[in-house]
């Protein structure tokens, strides 16, 4: 007796209703269905980096954050605002970095060992938002953000938007992108 060839021997005709391509039919409907209900509840969720700044957590959509980048070295540019930092070297692209405690007038304790840019891009507009420490990415419900604080004073209030019960500081990154301040020309 010779050994069946799968290649030479004439296959069997699919069979549309045979249970077992009912079940995985089935299965994939489900898995598929399941999927639409994932992507609906994360229309409902805010996806952030969340981020250390001048004591104070905040965070920024992922949406519009090319890159984080740990901040090796920082070239300071002359004649330019004092919020403007300088200027990074990112991958053969210079990029200009921002830092918003000075933008926001909140306290800066400096550049630190554990500082990184969070590269900002939309549009015509990218620069980099120095971090003094990168906490993490994490989902905030849409719901839980409150229109403000009232430690949130003066030109942050701008830039929100929204802060959720335990303090996290939500912030607009198109409002970010937008603005002409952060469009410097010499």
């Amino acid at each position: 007796m010779t050994p069946k060839n799968p290649d030479t021997e004439p296959r069997r005709p699919f069979k549309k209703d045979a249970p077992a391509t009912k079940d995985i039919l089935a299965d994939r409907a489900r898995q598929l269905a399941r999927r639409s209900t994932d992507d609906s509840r994360s229309s409902d969720m805010l996806t952030v980096v969340e981020f250390r700044m001048a004591h104070e957590t905040y965070a920024l959509e992922i949406k519009r954050i090319r890159v984080i980048h740990p901040l090796k070295t920082l070239t300071v540019i002359p004649g330019v605002p004092d919020f403007v930092k300088g200027v990074i070297n990112l991958r053969g692209e210079i990029v200009s970095v921002v830092d918003l405690k000075i933008f926001f007038e909140l306290p800066d304790d400096g550049v630190t060992r554990l500082s990184q840019v969070i590269i900002l891009s939309g549009g015509d507009m990218e620069f980099g938002i120095l971090a003094d420490k990168i906490l993490g990415i994490s989902e905030i419900p849409k719901s839980a953000l409150q229109p403000s604080l009232a430690t949130l004073t003066g030109i942050r209030q701008d830039y929100l938007k929204g802060v959720t019960g335990d303090g996290r500081v939500v912030l607009d990154d198109e409002k970010l992108l937008s603005d002409k301040k952060m469009c410097i020309t010499l």
